[in-house]
């Protein structure tokens, strides 16, 4: 649990230095470089835990995971380029029973009487706390769903695929599958000046990024990835209204202080 908790904190620090870069930077070009950043890194740490290379049953669950995270990425992508943001975020909501019910379905595991209530709270003060908008013919509604659904299948694949792979192996896999697919897609150009004008805040994005990642498919192992997922977006989207609140002077409404009040109190019952 500790894992999780590290990973979703670094998701959070992540989406918020991510939310200063976007300013400067499109968000196809992010993708690719961020994955470009920490892949020397995960190299690094698989070479020095002597390259263990993944049993022949890891490659299915884990290619149609990356094809999953890449995918999810490119639709998010193109659903924030043409849509409202309002309108997207909260469709994102669903993830964690997404991921849950996949779970039971694909892998057997089944979540507990009070994890149900625990994620089915998340989900739904999630999505108040994001606007509660449900505008399924909005446009560019249809390219965030697809990215839930990839998202919360992705987690799943994550952990058959660690069946039969070390975290340090998986972590390069996914990566590459990530930069290959959305380079080919969306063949982002950079300017390596501008990218240099802000270098230390694409530095401690990607360390946030990467510890992230790594610490979610550690914790991955040990548990549901519903549960998982759940804690992952009740720290983020909490932290992200809070981060608003004291860097932005942003403020929030009565209901959104109890949506709060209820993602936390549904995170700490996972615990």
């Amino acid at each position: 649990m500790l894992s999780a908790l590290l990973s979703a904190l670094c998701w959070a620090c992540f989406d918020f230095m991510r939310k200063q870069l976007a300013q400067d930077f499109s968000a196809p070009l992010m993708s690719v470089m961020f994955s470009l950043l920490v892949l020397p890194g995960y190299l690094i740490y698989w070479g020095w835990l002597q390259a263990p290379l993944p049993e022949a049953g890891y490659f299915v669950p884990g290619t149609v995971s990356g094809l999953l995270a890449a995918i999810g990425s490119v639709c998010f992508i193109r659903g924030l380029a043409v849509g409202k943001i309002a309108v997207m975020l909260p469709l994102l909501s669903i993830t964690p029973v997404v991921s849950g019910a996949f779970a039971w379905l694909w892998l057997g595991e089944a979540l507990g009487e009070a994890q149900v209530i625990a994620l089915g709270a998340i989900t739904l003060g999630s999505f108040i706390l994001q606007g509660g908008r449900l505008a399924i013919r909005e446009q560019g509604a249809g390219y965030v769903l697809v990215t839930a659904l990839c998202w919360g299948m992705c987690i799943v694949f994550d952990k058959q695929a660690l069946q039969y792979s070390e975290v340090s192996f998986h972590l390069i896999y996914l990566t590459v599958s990530v930069v290959l697919i959305n380079g080919m897609v969306f063949k982002p150009t950079l300017s390596v000046k501008r990218l240099l004008s802000a270098k230390w805040l694409w530095a401690c994005a990607a360390l946030a990024f990467a510890v992230a990642v790594l610490c979610q498919l550690f914790a991955l192992q040990q548990l549901q990835p519903g549960v998982m997922e759940a804690i992952k977006r009740a720290i983020g989207i909490s932290s992200a209204a809070l981060l608003g609140v004291y860097f932005y002077k942003e403020r929030l409404k009565g209901y959104q202080w109890f949506s709060i009040t209820v993602i936390l109190a549904g995170t700490l019952s996972l615990y």
